[in-house]
C-alpha cells in the first residue's frame, strides 16, 4: 500500500523536486497551496499533465488553525513535509510580523495537529542555515550555536527548537533538515540568484542591460535543490528521527555567481573600483554590465555561511552531486526556454 504524504508549500522550487521523487515512489501526494493567484500552482506547473493529475491540492493557509486541524484529522498522512514559509530574508526584515506568523505559527499549527489528531504521522521541517548567523570558524553543523541575524533566521531557529521539543515531550517522529542555500531553475523571482540569471539572459538579447546589486562580497554555500530534496527523503526513511545539515561545504561570493553566470553566455568580466564604486565591464569592451547600488544593501547581512554535512554523509549516505557551475547552467537554460516560449 502506497504512503499518503502531505507537502506544504508544494508550489515552491523544493516542492517540485520533492514531488518528483515521491511520485517515482508511487506515493499518494497531497499538497497545500495558498489560494490561487497569478502564479497558479507554482513550480509544479512544470510537471507533466499526467504527473499533475496524481496530486490532490488543498487551498489554504498554514496559519489557519482550523484549516490545518481539519486537513490533518481527515488526511491521517503517513508523512508531512513542511516546506511552507516566508523564505525571503529581505522581506523578513521589512515584514517581521508576517514572517513570524507564517513560519512559527504555521509550524506550531501543523505539529500540534499531528500530536492531537494523527500522532503516528512523521513530520519533517525544513530549517535554514540562516539560524546560525555569520560563519566564525570551521563549518556550521547540527551542533553549531544559533546566532540568527534576521527575523527569518530567528523563525528557523525557533522552528528547530519547537520540533525538538515536540519530539522530546510528545514522542512524535519529528525532525529538521537544516538546508543551506540551494538554487534551481525553479527559484523564485525575489531571490538575488534569479535576478542575476534573468539579467544575464536579458543581456543576450539586449546588450544595454545593466545589473544592479548590493553587497557582492557576501559568501554563501550554494547547492542544488534537487540534491537536497533527496536528502529529505532519506531522512524520512529513517526509523528514528534526527536532524541533519545539507550543504556542499564550499563558499562562493555573489561576485563569483555573477562571473560564472556571465561566463556561461561567453562574457568575461573586468572589475574595477571599490565598494559602491565597484563596476564590471565586458572584457572585450563595452558599457558597464554590473554596478553596485546602495539600495540593495541589507543591514546586518550575514557575511558568510558554510555547512558541514558529514553527519548526512555518514548516516544517510547523502552527498551533493551538482556543482554551482552546473546549477547556474540549468538556471540559464530554463530562463532562455521560458523567454522563448513567451515570444
Amino acid at each position: 500500500m502506497s504512503k499518503k504524504v502531505l507537502i506544504t508549500g508544494i508550489g515552491g522550487q523544493d516542492g517540485y523536486f520533492l514531488s518528483k521523487l515521491l511520485l517515482d515512489r508511487g506515493y499518494d501526494i497531497h499538497g497545500v497551496l495558498r489560494a490561487r493567484s497569478s502564479s497558479g500552482i507554482g513550480s509544479i506547473a512544470n510537471l507533466s499533465s499526467g504527473e499533475q493529475a496524481c496530486f490532490t491540492l488543498h487551498e489554504g493557509n498554514v496559519v489557519s488553525r482550523d484549516f490545518i486541524d481539519e486537513l490533518i484529522r481527515f488526511g491521517q498522512f503517513d508523512e508531512v513535509y513542511h516546506l511552507a514559509a516566508q523564505s525571503s530574508v529581505a522581506r523578513s526584515i521589512q515584514h517581521p510580523r508576517e514572517t513570524i506568523e507564517n513560519n512559527v505559527l504555521g509550524l506550531t499549527n501543523i505539529a500540534t495537529a499531528i500530536r492531537d489528531k494523527s500522532p503516528k504521522t512523521k513530520l519533517l521541517f525544513t530549517g535554514s542555515s540562516e539560524m546560525f548567523g555569520n560563519l566564525t570558524e570551521g563549518a556550521q553543523s547540527e551542533i553549531t550555536a544559533s546566532q540568527p541575524q534576521s527575523p527569518y533566521g530567528l523563525t528557523k531557529e525557533m522552528g528547530f527548537h519547537l520540533v525538538s521539543s515536540y519530539r522530546r515531550h510528545y514522542g512524535l517522529w519529528a525532525a529538521t533538515a537544516i538546508l543551506f542555500n540551494h538554487e534551481s531553475e525553479f527559484r523564485g523571482d525575489a531571490f538575488v540568484t534569479s535576478k542575476i540569471v534573468q539579467s544575464v539572459v536579458q543581456f543576450e538579447a539586449d546588450s544595454a542591460t545593466t545589473l544592479s546589486l548590493g553587497n557582492i562580497h557576501v559568501q554563501r554555500d550554494w547547492g542544488y535543490a534537487g540534491d537536497y530534496m533527496e536528502g529529505l527523503v532519506a531522512m524520512m526513511d529513517q526509523d528514528v528521527p534526527d536532524d541533519f545539515v545539507f550543504a556542499t561545504g564550499q563558499l562562493h561570493s555573489v561576485k563569483d555567481f555573477v562571473e560564472i553566470a556571465f561566463h556561461h553566455i561567453g562574457v568575461d568580466l573586468d572589475w574595477s573600483g571599490d565598494r559602491l564604486e565597484e563596476v564590471a565591464r565586458n572584457r572585450e569592451g563595452g558599457a558597464t554590465l554590473v554596478r553596485i547600488d546602495e539600495r540593495f544593501y541589507r543591514p546586518g547581512d550575514i557575511a558568510g555561511t558554510c555547512g558541514n554535512a558529514n553527519k548526512a554523509r555518514e548516516k544517510l549516505g547523502w552527498a551533493p552531486k551538482t556543482s554551482l557551475d552546473e546549477t547556474i547552467a540549468k538556471m540559464i537554460h530554463h530562463e532562455r526556454a521560458k523567454r522563448s516560449s513567451e515570444t
